[in-house]
């Protein structure tokens, strides 16, 4: 027997906003199963993701745990009809991890995006330094050229497809400090960040690397935070993301991401920094 494939993020984010909402109104699986009369495997497997839901059940299930909110209805109704869309990294597909794959999906869906990072944020590089950071994989993480080039066109993309949603950044100053490419390299990329910081849905603030412990040190993260009330923590690796969505790991990162925030530079005093730091780049 061919094992079952993993879910896809469209069907495991609308499994997790179902099992949300019958979890807050204190009822089972079972008792679902009963109140609409199906099998108890429809309702376990659509919160696992591991099964396509249709609209009637979907309206059915919404229906028994009381949600009322059109404007949730709708949103819910509109994950279950995309969960065979294809996105717009298709036609990279054959360069990209499917956690990768995973990870522009959630980044599409979510409505707020806040993220500590060590390094330029790949929403907010130019692309010679995209490029260039890049470069350090290539033969490596990256085989070829080609599979290279298609990752810098699909970070630019990314940029030109996320506008007018909030983007809250924390980012360490060593990231100011760490050359990718040539010093005017660096000042073109600092200069630019000091361009988006005046941009209304960005907020970016610099983390000075003498403000002591924080919990950043223990590597970046990105707290995404979806239309349907969910949240997800994603960490990144070199190969791959991981996702924490527990209820402890939700509040210690959110908390983190706090933390961090109130230790950086505010609005005005970072753009202040960067100013500064593209002088001497």
């Amino acid at each position: 027997m061919a094992p079952t494939p993993p879910p896809t993020f469209r069907k495991r984010r609308l499994g997790q906003a179902l099992r949300r909402l019958r979890e807050d109104r204190k009822l089972t699986q079972q008792q679902v199963a009963d109140a609409l009369g199906i099998q108890i495997d429809r309702i376990s497997r659509a919160e696992l993701g591991r099964t396509k839901i249709d609209i009637p059940l979907l309206r059915a299930l919404l229906n028994e745990y009381g949600v009322i909110d059109a404007d949730l209805r709708q949103t819910l109704e509109d994950m279950t009809r995309n969960i065979g869309k294809r996105g717009w990294w298709h036609s990279y597909n054959s360069f990209l991890t499917l956690t990768f794959q995973d990870f522009l999906g959630l980044e599409g869906e979510a409505q707020r995006t806040r993220t500590f990072q060590k390094l330029v944020p790949g929403r907010l590089q130019l692309e010679d330094y995209t490029r260039r950071l890049l470069e350090a994989g290539l033969g490596i993480v990256h085989p070829t050229r080609e599979q290279l080039e298609s990752r810098v066109a699909v970070r630019l993309e990314r940029q030109n497809r996320l506008h007018e949603r909030p983007y809250e950044v924390v980012l360490s100053a060593s990231a100011l400090v760490d050359h990718i490419g040539d010093p005017e390299i660096m000042r073109r990329q600092i200069l630019h960040l000091r361009e988006q910081a005046d941009r209304d849905e960005i907020t970016l603030r610099i983390l000075p690397l003498d403000r002591g412990p924080h919990l950043g040190l223990d590597g970046p993260f990105t707290l995404f935070d979806f239309p349907d009330g969910g949240q997800l923590v994603a960490l990144e690796a070199l190969l791959n993301s991981f996702y924490l969505e527990d209820e402890d790991s939700l509040i210690t990162y959110t908390a983190a991401f706090q933390q961090i925030h109130d230790l950086a530079l505010d609005d005005e005093k970072s753009k202040a920094y960067l100013e500064r730091a593209a002088h001497t780049a």
